[in-house]
């Protein structure tokens, strides 16, 4: 496969150097005029690249962002875990009710009676 690639780019190459384009005659104003216009290309170019560098920090700053978020996320959620736990742990069982601690006593003394 790559024997015919590379015969097909070397018969492309002689075929161009034995039939060459058209060869074109430019004024000096046309020659001005495609020299700034290859300039502004040019500059243009350097600042897409400049812009492109930037979306790409961008880009690595939001996906720090996401993921320093997504951990707090997770840190919440194990917080508000923890937080439940702890409601549960501190809340009254049912035999801890005072009213009924009143009523065994109660019940205690009428029963000596």
């Amino acid at each position: 496969m790559e024997t015919i690639i590379k015969k097909l780019f070397i018969l492309s190459i002689v075929f161009s150097l034995i039939f060459p384009q058209k060869v074109y005659n430019f004024t000096e104003e046309e020659v001005k005029s495609l020299f700034s216009s290859i300039k502004e290309l040019e500059r243009q170019d350097s600042l897409n690249i400049e812009i492109q560098s930037k979306l790409e920090s961008q880009i690595k700053n939001y996906k720090l962002i996401t993921f320093n978020d997504s951990l707090m996320i997770f840190q919440l959620e194990n917080q508000l875990k923890l937080k439940d736990d702890l409601i549960r742990e501190v809340t009254p069982k049912w035999y801890e009710n005072k009213y009924l601690w009143f009523g065994y006593g109660a019940s205690i003394i009428w029963l000596i009676k």
